[in-house]
């Protein structure tokens, strides 16, 4: 699986869910009417008297049955903005899952060229694993089988990563600088075919502080009144967590270039 791949399946994922919240609102008014009620109850030979529930979708019509655990407001564009938030999300990681695997990928190569810059000469692996990887080299060398050093490296190097995330401007330049890419600013913008990326580096700003209030604040506005906590939750559109989508797919494709 190549990080372009990695990347597409992540963000296919966030698509779904962008899909699946437009595809489920509730557009319907009115309650059922009887005689419509009567009529598929004798077809699903069910009793007349079941309390049952009309939800009617952009693509789909749903009978809540008597007593589901499901109620028609469960089908509102309110109640399904977690399905955007959801999204949104896994856009984000589509991004950090690339930035993973392209450093897993090209670090040890670029590690073993010279001079290094300034990023892979800080990077650095706890010294409990460079202990575990000699200990492995040792007892491999004893026994007479050969080992691969580099493939210890890249999995100590997936580890450390596993506990970082790659998603900002920043951490984006900085995971680029650890595979020997120094000029990614001015290669993105030739890709993007941009004079300027102040303002690449504002939608990838918004679209994770966005990402981290879902994440790590339940999406709920910071604020207090009269000493107290108010819980009230950030709206959220179709059209931003689209475009957004739209925007980490177009920035992606451009940094697979580089």
């Amino acid at each position: 699986m190549t990080p372009l791949e990695a990347f597409q399946d992540t963000l296919d994922r966030a698509k779904y869910f962008l899909r699946l919240r437009n595809g489920i609102i509730n557009v319907r008014k009115r309650q059922i009417r009887s005689d419509w009620k009567a009529r598929f109850c004798t077809l699903m030979h069910w009793n007349q008297g079941d309390d049952i529930s009309r939800v009617d979708s952009a693509d789909a019509v749903v009978i809540l049955r008597d007593h589901a655990s499901l109620t028609t407001e469960d089908f509102s564009a309110t109640a399904t903005d977690d399905l955007l938030r959801s999204a949104l999300v896994y856009g984000v990681s589509a991004i950090d899952r690339y930035m993973h695997e392209r450093v897993v990928r090209n670090i040890v190569p670029a590690l073993k060229a010279t001079p290094l810059n300034r990023e892979q000469r800080e990077f650095s692996i706890p010294a409990s694993q460079v202990m575990a990887m000699a200990k492995r080299a040792a007892k491999a060398s004893h026994a007479g089988e050969s080992i691969r050093p580099a493939n210890d490296v890249r999995n100590a190097v997936q580890d450390l990563l596993h506990k970082r995330p790659i998603q900002s401007w920043r951490e984006i330049d900085w995971a680029f600088k650890l595979f020997g890419e120094t000029k990614f600013e001015t290669k993105l913008r030739t890709a993007l075919h941009v004079a300027k990326i102040d303002s690449t580096k504002a939608t990838i700003a918004g679209i994770t502080f966005r990402r981290n209030s879902i994440v790590h604040e339940g999406d709920l506005y910071r604020f207090q009144r009269a000493g107290k906590a108010q819980l009230k939750v950030k709206e959220i559109s179709p059209s931003y967590v689209a475009d957004s989508l739209d925007f980490i797919e177009k920035f992606v494709l451009a940094i697979d270039t580089i």
